[in-house]
C-alpha cells in the first residue's frame, strides 16, 4: 500500500487559485519589475522649487516636490520613460531615456528657470543610480550591461566572482563560505535551476540588461537559497529600433597562431513592432572555442576568408533569447519570453590525452574465440600492425540544453498597489556518451584492457591504450512554475505577499563500466534508472515599516515539498516536509552620508532531488537516495554600513556569521528488509562561515571610474563533499570543523576604467586570492586523520586582465574595435591540485597528485615509476596535467557595431 499524500498538494494548488483570484480582483514582482525615481527640483540658483509636479509622460505616475524641492515616485514598472517637471512661472521640457531598473532607485534632478508664460528654456534632466540605499537591509551588488561591455570579462559569472565574499572555484561560485549549490539563479524573477542536480542556466551576456547579486539579508520573498540569489534581467525592446552586432576572436590566421581557437558572435535587435504597444527583443550568441585545456580529439574544419575557422571545437555553445512586451494600457504589461541554450562540449581527461599508435594482433581465448588484442604503444607507426589510436576520440561528448518559456503579467492598480503573475516552464537536458553509443556498443572487455599490453604482458602505468571511457548518462528535467506577488503601500507600511507552486518531472539514467554486468545481469557495473515527480510550494508575507527614517523589514516564509507518490510507503516516514523561516532586518540612516543595517534570518533549502531518489534499489556499495531527508538550514546574521565619501565615491562594509546545519552527508544504515548496512544520504554535516567585506566604488566622472573589493572569510565544516564519508579513507569520522575546499581567507580585486567618452576606453582587473587549502598525504598514508584535512595552503593566486577600446563612427552609427587580454602576466596559478582520474590507473598509489605535491612542492601531477636511483623507492614521473593550473595568457580582438 501507498500512503495517500495528494491532499497537501491539492491544498497548495487551491491556495494558489484563491490567492490569484484575490490578487486579480484587487494585486510586482518580488524581484521583479518595479523601481523608484527620486530627486530634487531646483531653480538656476540652486534653490529648491516646492510644489512642482513631476510626471512620467503617458502614465498615471507622478509626484510633487515638497519644501526642500525633493520628490519620490515609487512602484514604477521597469522601463524607459519620458519625464516632465511642471510648475506655473517656470519653464517646462521633456527628455526621453529615464531608465527604471527593478529594485533600484534612479535619481532625476530638475533644474528649471523662472520665465514668463510662453517662454521656453531648456530643462536639464540627469539620472543616476543612488550611491547608497538607506532603506535596504540586504547586501547586494548590481551589474548593468554597460559595465560588462567595458570590463575584460566574457561571462556575467566572472563579474560576479569579483565581488567581496564570492569565491570562484572549479567553475562554481561560493557565496560567503557556502556550498556552490546554495545560490538560487533566476531570470526575471523565475528560477532557472535544475532541481535534480542543482545546476543553473544563464542567458547570453549581451542579452542581459542588469544583474542583481544578493549576498545576504534575503527577504522572505526569497526561498530555496541558503547563501544568495543571482537574478538576471533580460533586455526588452524600447520605443526605437536598436541593435548590436559583436564579434571576437583569438584566431590570427594560422592553426598554431591562436590561444583557444575562439570565435564568439552576437546579434541582438529590438524595438517597437507594427502592433501598437507591442515591443520585441531577440538575440543570438554563438561561442566556439577549444577552451583550455584543449582536447586532442580529431575534428574536421573549414576556413572562411583564411581566418574564420568553422567546425566542431571542444566547446560549441548557442544561446537564443526572444522577448515580447505588450502594454494594453499605462497600468498593464504582459511579457512573454523564450530562452534556449544548447552546448556541445568535451571534457579533458589527462589519461586520455596521449595520441599515438598501438600494436594490434589476433589472439585465441581459452574458449577458442579469436579476438583482437592491443599491445605496445608508440608515438609513431612502427609497422603496419600499429594502428592509430586517439583516446580523446573515445571520451564522451556532452550535450547540454536548457529552454525556458514564461509569461509575466504586471498590473499597477494605483499608486499604492500592484501585483504580478508569472507562469513558466523550464526544460533541462543532458546527455553524456561516447560517439552516441548505447551501453552495449562500448569498446573493451574488462577494465584492465584500458592499460594492458597483451604482447609484452605488461600494464601501462597511467595513459590508456585502448577502449572507450566507461560511462554514459542521460538526464531530463521539466519544471512547471506558477507564482504571484502582491504589494500594497499603506501609510508607512509596504506590505508584500506572494505564493509559488512548482511541479518537477525528473528522469535519469546512468551506466558506469559497461563492460561489466550487475547482479540483475544488466549491462553496467553500476546502473541507475528512475523517473520521479514531486510538487513543491511556498508562501511568504513581509512588511517594510518606515518610521522617522528607520526601516524595519519583518517577514515570514512557509515552504513545503513532497517526495511524490512513487516510493513505497515503507521507505517514507513523512512524505510532506514543511518549514517556517522568519526574517528580520533593520536599516537606519545615521546621517545624510551614512546608513546602518542589520539582518537576521533562517534560510532553508530543499536538497537536490538526486539525494532523495538516486539508487533506490542499489545494494552494491553506492550511496542510496533517502526520501526522508529534510531541508538544509542556515541561520545567518549580518550587519552593514554604507558611507558616501563624496559625490562620486561610496563604500559598503559588512560583517556576517552563518551557522549551517543539516547539510547532506552519508552514513551507513540497515534498510527495511535488509541484513547488511548500506550507505545512504543523511542530514548530518554542519559548517560555519564568518567574515568581513569591504567595497569602495567610484562612479565614472572626469574620465575615471573603478571599484575595490576586499573580503576576509573563514569557511569551516565537517566535509566539503557530501560524499566524503563514503569515498574517503578516514581513520574515524570528523568530530570537529576543518577548512572547507573553498576556504580562501583573503580576496582582493581592483577594477578601473579610463575613458574619453566617445573616443576610447581602457579598463583592467587585478585579482589576488590567498591560497586554497589542501590535504597533505604521503605514500605510506593508508588512513587519513580528519584533523589533517585541508591543513595546509597552496600558494596565492593573482591575475591581471585588460581591455582597450577605440570608438569610430560608421554610417552614422557607433563602431568600436577592442583588444582583450586575460592573465596578461601569464601567472601559473594552481587552481585544482587534484582534478581526479577515473577509473583509477594501475600505477596509482592513492591521491598521487596530492602526494607528489606534498613531497616535492610541484604541481601538475605525477605517477610512481621505476626506482632509477636505487634508493628502494619508485621515482616520480611528472605528468604536467594542465587541469591543475588556471588558464594561461590569451589575447583576443573584436569589433562591435551599435545601431
Amino acid at each position: 500500500m501507498r500512503r495517500p499524500i495528494m491532499i497537501p498538494a491539492v491544498r497548495l494548488w487551491a491556495l494558489l487559485a484563491v490567492f490569484l483570484f484575490a490578487a486579480t480582483a484587487s494585486a510586482q514582482s518580488p524581484l521583479g519589475g518595479q523601481g523608484t525615481i527620486s530627486g530634487k527640483v531646483v531653480d538656476q540658483s540652486g534653490k529648491p522649487v516646492p510644489y512642482a509636479s513631476v510626471v512620467l509622460v503617458g502614465t498615471q505616475w507622478g509626484g510633487m516636490s515638497v519644501d526642500d524641492g525633493s520628490f519620490t515616485i515609487v512602484n514604477i514598472p521597469a522601463g524607459t520613460y519620458t519625464m516632465k517637471a511642471l510648475i506655473i512661472g517656470y519653464t517646462e521640457d521633456q527628455k526621453d531615456g529615464i531608465t527604471v531598473i527593478p529594485n533600484q532607485t534612479a535619481t532625476v534632478n530638475f533644474s528649471v528657470a523662472e520665465t514668463t508664460l510662453g517662454s521656453l528654456n531648456e530643462v536639464e534632466i540627469t539620472a543616476q543610480k543612488e550611491k547608497i540605499d538607506i532603506k535596504s537591509t540586504d547586501t547586494s551588488h548590481e551589474i548593468d550591461s554597460k559595465d560588462l561591455e567595458s570590463l575584460p570579462v566574457n561571462e556575467i559569472s566572472e563579474a560576479i566572482g569579483l565581488k567581496a565574499g564570492v569565491i570562484a572555484k572549479g567553475g562554481e561560485l561560493h557565496f560567503r563560505g557556502g556550498r556552490s549549490g546554495e545560490v538560487n539563479i533566476m531570470v526575471d524573477g523565475v528560477a532557472v535551476k535544475d532541481p535534480l542536480l542543482g545546476a543553473g542556466a544563464a542567458p547570453a551576456t549581451l542579452a542581459v540588461e542588469a544583474t542583481e547579486t544578493i549576498m545576504g539579508g534575503l527577504d522572505a520573498e526569497f526561498g530555496n537559497a541558503q547563501s544568495g540569489v543571482i537574478n538576471y534581467t533580460t533586455k526588452e525592446g524600447g520605443r526605437e529600433f536598436e541593435g548590436q552586432l559583436y564579434y571576437m576572436t583569438d584566431d590570427y590566421g594560422q592553426p598554431d597562431n591562436t590561444y583557444d581557437n575562439l570565435d564568439r558572435v552576437f546579434l541582438g535587435v529590438g524595438g517597437p513592432s507594427p502592433v501598437r504597444n507591442l515591443s520585441y527583443y531577440a538575440s543570438v550568441e554563438g561561442t566556439f572555442a577549444d577552451a583550455y585545456p584543449a582536447t586532442p580529439r580529431d575534428r574536421g574544419r573549414t576556413r572562411i576568408l583564411n581566418f574564420i575557422s568553422v567546425g566542431d571545437r571542444k566547446s560549441n555553445s548557442v544561446r537564443l533569447q526572444s522577448k515580447l512586451a505588450f502594454k494594453p494600457g499605462p497600468n498593464y504589461k504582459l511579457t512573454g519570453e523564450f530562452i534556449f541554450n544548447n552546448t556541445r562540449s568535451e571534457t579533458y581527461y589527462h589519461m586520455w590525452s596521449r595520441v599515438g599508435y598501438v600494436q594490434t594482433f589476433r589472439d585465441t581465448t581459452q574458449t577458442g574465440d579469436v579476438v583482437i588484442r592491443h599491445g605496445r604503444w608508440a608515438p609513431t607507426q612502427v609497422d603496419e600492425t600499429y594502428e592509430y589510436y586517439n583516446p580523446a576520440n573515445h571520451t564522451p561528448t556532452n550535450i547540454d540544453r536548457f529552454n525556458q518559456m514564461k509569461f509575466v503579467w504586471n498590473h499597477t492598480i494605483d499608486e499604492s498597489a500592484f501585483y504580478n503573475i508569472k507562469m513558466g516552464r523550464n526544460f533541462f537536458y543532458s546527455d553524456r556518451r561516447v560517439s552516441n553509443k548505447t551501453a552495449w556498443e562500448y569498446l573493451g572487455e574488462r577494465e584492465r584492457d584500458l592499460w594492458y599490453d597483451y604482447f609484452e604482458r605488461e600494464t601501462e602505468p597511467f595513459f590508456v591504450i585502448s577502449g572507450d571511457y566507461p560511462t554514459l548518462s542521460h538526464r531530463e528535467t521539466i519544471v512547471y512554475t506558477v507564482k504571484s506577488d502582491f504589494t500594497k503601500k499603506y501609510k508607512n507600511h509596504t506590505i508584500k505577499t506572494g505564493v509559488e507552486a512548482s511541479y518537477n518531472d525528473m528522469k535519469y539514467f546512468q551506466v558506469d563500466r559497461p563492460y561489466n554486468t550487475n547482479a540483475a545481469q544488466e549491462i553496467g557495473g553500476t546502473r541507475t534508472r528512475y523517473h520521479y515527480f514531486n510538487p513543491e510550494g511556498a508562501y511568504y508575507l513581509q512588511d517594510r515599516w518606515e518610521h522617522e527614517g528607520m526601516v524595519l523589514n519583518v517577514g515570514l516564509r512557509y515552504d513545503v515539498f513532497s517526495v511524490g507518490e512513487q516510493l513505497s510507503i515503507v521507505n517514507v516516514d513523512d512524505p510532506v516536509k514543511q518549514q517556517i523561516s522568519p526574517r528580520v532586518g533593520i536599516a537606519y540612516p545615521i546621517s545624510d552620508r551614512d546608513a546602518f543595517s542589520f539582518h537576521y534570518g533562517r534560510f532553508y533549502q530543499i536538497p537536490d532531488r538526486q539525494y532523495l531518489f538516486d539508487n533506490q534499489d542499489a545494494y552494491d556499495g553506492r550511496v542510496r537516495g533517502n526520501p526522508n531527508l529534510t531541508n538544509e538550514t542556515n541561520v545567518a546574521y549580518q550587519a552593514g554600513i554604507q558611507h558616501l565619501f563624496s559625490d562620486n565615491v561610496s563604500g559598503l562594509f559588512s560583517v556576517y556569521y552563518k551557522d549551517i546545519f543539516g547539510l547532506i552527508s552519508t552514513d551507513s544504515a540497515v534498510g527495511y528488509g535488509q541484513v547488511s548496512a548500506t550507505n545512504q544520504w543523511v542530514n548530518k554535516d554542519y559548517a560555519s562561515a564568518r567574515g568581513f567585506e569591504a567595497t569602495l566604488a567610484r562612479s565614472f566622472a572626469n574620465g575615471f571610474g573603478g571599484e575595490l573589493n576586499y573580503g576576509f572569510g573563514v569557511a569551516t565544516g565537517v566535509a566539503s563533499d557530501p560524499n566524503a564519508n563514503a569515498v574517503g579513507n578516514l581513520t574515524y569520522k570528523p568530530i570537529s570543523e576543518q577548512a572547507l575546499d573553498w576556504d580562501v581567507r583573503h580576496t582582493f580585486s581592483v577594477q578601473a576604467s579610463f575613458a574619453d567618452i566617445g573616443s576610447w576606453n581602457a579598463s583592467f582587473i587585478w585579482q589576488y586570492e590567498s591560497g586554497f587549502p589542501y590535504t597533505p598525504e604521503s605514500r605510506d598514508t593508508r588512513e587519513l586523520q580528519p584533523e589533517n584535512t585541508n591543513s595546509r595552503r597552496l600558494p596565492s593566486t593573482t591575475s591581471l586582465d585588460i581591455q582597450a577600446q577605440k570608438y569610430y563612427q560608421l554610417w552614422g552609427q557607433q563602431f568600436k574595435v577592442f583588444l582583450q587580454s586575460r592573465n596578461v602576466l601569464d601567472a601559473k596559478n594552481i587552481t585544482n591540485l587534484s582534478p581526479g582520474n577515473w577509473p583509477a590507473p594501475p600505477g596509482s598509489i592513492g591521491n598521487d597528485y596530492a602526494i607528489y605535491y606534498t613531497e616535492t612542492g610541484q604541481g601538475g601531477g605525477a605517477y610512481v615509476g621505476d626506482d632509477n636511483n636505487g634508493d628502494g623507492v619508485g621515482d616520480w614521473v611528472p605528468l604536467n596535467d594542465p587541469r591543475v593550473f588556471g588558464d594561461p595568457r590569451s589575447i583576443k580582438l573584436g569589433v562591435q557595431l551599435d545601431f
